[in-house]
């Protein structure tokens, strides 16, 4: 594994292609790892089909942490998915938080 993500391009500069993504996307981080947290919010922001589960007090492995509350959280997108309840976000959301940010503070000094 030594070397691979060195090798492949940032999710960031995929931006435009994870934007494309229109299948529905499930993205399950924990709240611990620190690695991942940041890139999950941002991919919930950029696929408009993906919804966001943050686990609590869970690192990395979270199938292994908690496999019932993921086996919980996969069976229920799955069933919202087939019953056609999983769609993209709603625009009004978008532009309303895009609004929300273009209001705050561009630096902060302490």
């Amino acid at each position: 594994m030594r070397g691979v993500q060195r090798g492949r391009p940032s999710l960031y500069a995929l931006e435009a292609e994870l934007a494309a993504i229109a299948a529905p996307t499930l993205i399950l981080p924990g709240d611990e790892d620190d690695g991942c947290l940041e890139t999950s919010t941002w991919l919930k922001r950029v696929i408009s089909t993906a919804g966001l589960a943050v686990l609590a007090k869970s690192g990395h492995t979270l199938n292994i942490e908690e496999p019932d509350l993921v086996n919980t959280l996969i069976a229920d997108f799955l069933s919202r998915v087939a019953a056609g309840a999983w769609g993209p976000r709603d625009v009004l959301s978008v532009d309303y938080a895009a609004n929300c940010r273009s209001r705050l503070p561009v630096s902060v000094s302490t």
